[in-house]
């Protein structure tokens, strides 16, 4: 059973955390603004930083913390995790209320992480180049895998839900590797031979993994990786919808995912199939679209964030729009930093809280 022993109560007493301050984005934004986190719980209309987290040595601050991805837990809905730019990885088990670091990952730049569904306290985690499981819950953490290819890394690793001793890797040159031993012994089921950015693990059906491209699409497989089945002859139809960003499977209704794209968002509800196009206030092409959340208990619920950016990275603005009637109006609301919105998530039982992760780009 996962505990808490990590904090030390003296620490804990005099630690100030998220919603200490309370950021509204209807006010005005100084020309910079933090990275890190930010939590709302009020959908978005307000936020607050989450500043701080304790450590055996005093506070530590949360504020210029790159965040590249938010995991959640799947079997418990106030634990997630934050992978970061270079900056090691953090995680929260009351929803964010207290964070703590993971020495044996400080200072790595976190490309996959998986939570085992049917034990939370087995873990994966991914620095590109190597494959670590923790059993414990953090606290150790053994070397299952390294890529000694200088020129590849896993940009993504996954458990399947139905057996859970199977574990997914996806390299950067195209490579699928699987464990069908929780990590013991891998194989590659894959070579695509081209770019991948991202793989996930369907959670509604046992086997099925999508991985998706950077410009060549999307592939799903519905038998751990043996066989593959190519769906971009829906995505065809929008132009620029293979320069991909995100990919979403609905939490909340069986084969269905969102494509997030330089075109836009598009919806499949016959597992990638077939699409359609939600209705944005962006035309098509005109932002980057980093984050996006849909309410698993209400579909029409959504959101996301519009980014431009200038010469080498260089960010312009970025825009929250939320939706409450399945896209057909949208609200848009200033963010509570001018850094670059990367990552988003909405609390699986109290939808009113909104996770949302700053970064800066690289040049």
């Amino acid at each position: 059973m996962r505990t808490k022993i990590f904090l030390l109560s003296a620490i804990v007493a005099v630690v100030v955390l998220s919603g200490a301050s309370c950021i509204s984005i209807g006010g005005s934004s100084s020309a910079q603004g933090p990275m890190g986190m930010f939590r709302s719980t009020d959908k978005g209309e307000t936020w607050g930083a989450i500043a701080t987290y304790p450590t055996a040595k005093g506070v530590g601050n949360l504020s210029g913390l790159k965040i590249f991805r938010i995991f959640n837990d799947p079997s418990d809905p106030n634990a997630y995790y934050l992978a970061t730019r270079g900056q090691g990885m953090y995680f929260t088990y009351n929803n964010g209320d207290y964070w703590q670091t993971i020495p044996a990952l400080a200072g790595k730049f976190i490309y996959g992480f998986a939570v085992d569904p049917k034990d939370k306290c087995t873990l994966y985690a991914s620095d590109g180049a190597h494959i670590y499981k923790s059993i414990d819950c953090t606290r150790t953490w053994t070397l299952v895998y390294s890529e000694e290819r200088p020129t590849q890394r896993f940009v993504a690793l996954a458990v399947d839900f139905g057996d859970s001793k199977t574990i997914y890797g996806a390299e950067l040159g195209g490579d699928i590797l699987i464990s069908t031993d929780a990590g013991t012994r891998w194989r590659i089921v894959k070579r695509f031979g081209f770019e991948l950015q991202h793989l996930a693990a369907d959670p509604q059906a046992s086997k099925r993994i999508y991985v998706a491209s950077y410009r060549k699409g999307l592939f799903r497989s519905d038998d751990a990786g043996a066989t593959w089945v190519d769906l971009n002859a829906g995505l065809n139809a929008f132009s620029e919808s293979k320069v991909f960003y995100r990919l979403l499977i609905n939490p909340g209704q069986p084969n269905s995912l969102f494509w997030i794209s330089k075109y836009g968002i598009l919806r499949s509800d016959d597992a990638g199939v077939t699409w359609s196009e939600l209705k944005l206030l962006t035309p098509p092409g005109n932002v980057n679209i980093y984050a996006f959340a849909i309410n698993s208990k209400n579909q029409k619920e959504m959101y996301y964030t519009g980014t431009i950016l200038g010469d080498k990275n260089v960010h312009v603005r970025s825009t929250f729009y939320k939706s409450m009637d399945g896209g057909v109006n949208w609200v848009t609301k200033k963010l509570p930093s001018n850094t670059v919105p990367t990552a988003m998530y909405i609390h699986p039982v109290n939808p009113s809280i909104l996770f949302l992760g700053f970064t800066l780009l690289d040049s």
